[in-house]
Parts: structure tokens; sequence; C-alpha cells
């Protein structure tokens, strides 16, 4: 079994209804946040661009561009539905419709033998 598994999530850096530019220092808070509750995350990229279609505008309003934040998180396989539930949760805290939140594959640690646990 592997020691985790790895989730990409990526959050827009605005409020998908109020167009408010979300702060650095609000997607450190969450960092931060997350980091203390499942131990650890990366941040692989800043303000990347993306473009998506919002179906419920028409046709002539996409594709939207977004600019988003992009995290890689690893849970024990146990703690997925925790995670899922963080995430739903951040949807929120960001006013988004939706997060994107991929499995992106499994993980184990590689250990110095010095260092191996128990």
């Amino acid at each position: 079994m592997p020691d985790l598994i790895i989730f990409n999530i990526v959050i827009p850096c605005t409020d998908n209804s109020t167009g408010i530019v979300w702060s650095p220092e609000k997607f450190d808070g969450w960092l931060v946040e997350t980091v203390e509750r499942f131990g650890g995350a990366s941040v692989v990229g800043i303000g990347l661009l993306g473009l998506w279609y919002d179906q419920e505008l028409p046709p002539e309003a996409n594709p939207i561009e977004d600019n988003s934040n992009w995290y890689k998180i690893g849970v024990p396989p146990d703690r997925i539905e925790e995670l899922h539930e963080h995430v739903k949760a951040t949807a929120i805290q960001f006013g988004q419709k939706c997060i994107y939140f991929e499995r992106a594959g499994e993980a184990e640690f590689v250990w110095d033998p010095e260092h191996q646990p128990g």
C-alpha cells in the first residue's frame, strides 16, 4: 500500500461571482492551515493562466480567462474523504462554483536507513 495518495488542487485567484482578486495572504493562510491539518503541501505554481467554459453563461461570454494557484498535497488513503471535505470548504472560502481536485497518483517515502521509522 502507498504511504500517500497525491492530489492536485487548483484554486482560482478571483472570486467567481464578485470578481474580487484574493490577496496572497489569503492563499498563505489557506496553505498554512492545510499543512497544519494534513502534514504537508507543495506550491506548484502561482498565478497560472487557464481558460474554462461556464455552461451557465451564454456562449459569447466564454471562454473565461482565469489565473489560479496550483498545489500538490499527499494524504494517507484513510484521509482522502477528509481532504475532499477540506476542498469543498475551500471552494466556499474562495467564492468558487467548483475547485479542480485531481487524484494524481501514489507516493511512498524512501528513507535514509539511519532515519527509517520503527
